[in-house]
């Protein structure tokens, strides 16, 4: 048996003491964790942050070194308990700037990023918030490019479900609305984890990029006849309007439309206008429940006439039955409906209120100048009934320059004598 000449010293693996029995995350969230409760009441913000010690002091790189055998120094090479060297001028320096360096990173990581400025048009509904801003076009779907379509935001709002074991959960949702500007487009509502708004609006594109419709437009920029939707408390009622109206309409439904490419609309909202998703969902249902004229006049079996003010409320066909046969007068029941706004309002109508008369109304001035324009109360539109019939020929600008050239004519030949008036002086011969 060979024996040894070195000392014998007793090593212990299996110390538990109160150093080991915990790590050091461990003891950071005893004093930093925040009960749900306390959560909701503000306690979160008045906890002290983790102190990252190990990043700034190690044991034994202070300006002293000191080693101790067994910690920070093998026990075979600590002949003394405690050995303590001083650091020289170049360690110092170099530990310093460690620290300053660790430092400078800290803070790059936590500075707040400057907002990017937005131009009026290109602002959200609220300043710089997300909701009401243009958001490019979606992510492609398969190998489909969506390059040409434009994504809106309309919501962001939080949410919460209960569950049994964690209690209340609290989760983001965002309403997205897209579409290319042409009557095809879609929506979606994005759900993602508490204050993940980004993540939740990301979703939201994804899944509407996948729910798409198509909307047919009157023109390319109206709606095909009034309608009447509705979708919980909230009430619908669109009309269409002429070229140049605008969008008069709720601020939700004025980016619905431009994503759908709607110009000229007038939308009334009744009931909850806050309930963004059944207003969007009433609207679209009410696009989507359109009838164009032609497939009006194969359901009816009759032509579909158009009366505009623009020209006079003269009728124009518009459209015409070619599949189903046309019907006549006979065939029409007295009960038949005729009129467009009869047929997709649901019995509903709006209400227009008639102006109040004008203060001066019933004054005699008023009243004496009414009575001299009462003979001619009808002159424009027997003039205009005139034209259409034929009876009296159109007389354009053409007409009337060809027509005083004869007659400027006739005067130069003498056959017609140069009328007498007010600008006008008499022809006197000159004496020879």
């Amino acid at each position: 048996m060979a024996l040894s000449l070195l000392s014998f010293v007793q090593k212990r693996h299996n110390t538990v003491n109160f150093f080991m029995r915990r790590s050091g995350q461990e003891l950071w969230k005893t004093i930093t964790s925040v009960s749900k409760s306390g959560q909701k009441k503000g306690r979160r913000s008045t906890r002290q942050p983790i102190r990252p010690l190990e990043k700034f002091y190690r044991i034994g790189s202070g300006p002293l070194k000191v080693q101790f055998p067994g910690l920070n120094v093998s026990v075979e090479k600590g002949l003394d308990p405690v050995i303590i060297e001083e650091q020289t001028e170049d360690e110092l320096k170099q530990n310093a700037l460690k620290v300053r360096t660790t430092l400078e990173e800290s803070k790059a990581t936590n500075k707040r990023r400057r907002r990017e400025k937005l131009h009026p048009l290109e602002r959200g509904f609220s300043g710089h918030h997300v909701v009401g801003q243009k958001l490019g076009p979606p992510p492609p779907v398969g190998d489909v490019a969506m390059n040409d379509f434009e994504t809106y935001c309309l919501e962001v709002k939080r949410t919460s479900h209960m569950t049994r074991v964690f209690g209340r959960v609290h989760t983001m949702a965002a309403l997205v609305f897209m579409g290319n500007g042409k009557g095809l487009g879609g929506y979606a509502v994005g759900k993602a984890a508490i204050h993940r708004t980004n993540n939740a609006i990301v979703k939201g594109m994804n899944m509407a990029a996948r729910k798409l419709f198509f909307v047919e437009l009157l023109e390319n920029r109206t709606i095909y006849q009034d309608f009447y939707a509705e979708c919980r408390n909230t009430k619908v009622f669109a009309q269409r309007r002429p070229e140049g109206f605008g969008l008069r309409c709720h601020p939700r439904l004025q980016k619905i439309c431009e994503a759908l490419g709607i110009k000229d609309i007038y939308v009334k909202v009744e009931g909850n206008t806050r309930n963004y998703l059944a207003l969007t969902h009433a609207f679209v249902t009410g696009l989507l429940n359109q009838e164009t004229h032609q497939q009006l006049a194969e359901r009816k079996g009759l032509h579909v006439v158009e009366m505009k003010p623009s020209r006079q409320y003269f009728p124009e066909v518009i459209a015409s039955p070619i599949l189903t046969p046309l019907r006549s007068e006979e065939d029409l029941l007295p009960i038949e409906r005729l009129k467009l706004d009869d047929f997709y309002g649901e019995g509903r109508y709006p209400l227009y209120k008639e102006k109040p008369p004008p203060f001066y109304s019933k004054l005699a001035g008023h009243l004496d100048a009414e009575w001299r324009k009462w003979p001619f109360r009808n002159q424009e539109k027997v003039s205009i009934r005139l034209l259409a019939d034929g009876v009296v020929p159109r007389w354009t600008r053409t007409q009337r320059h060809e027509w005083a050239k004869r007659q400027h004519e006739l005067f130069e030949n003498g056959i017609l004598q140069i009328p007498q008036g007010i600008g006008l002086s008499d022809i006197v011969a000159k004496k020879e």
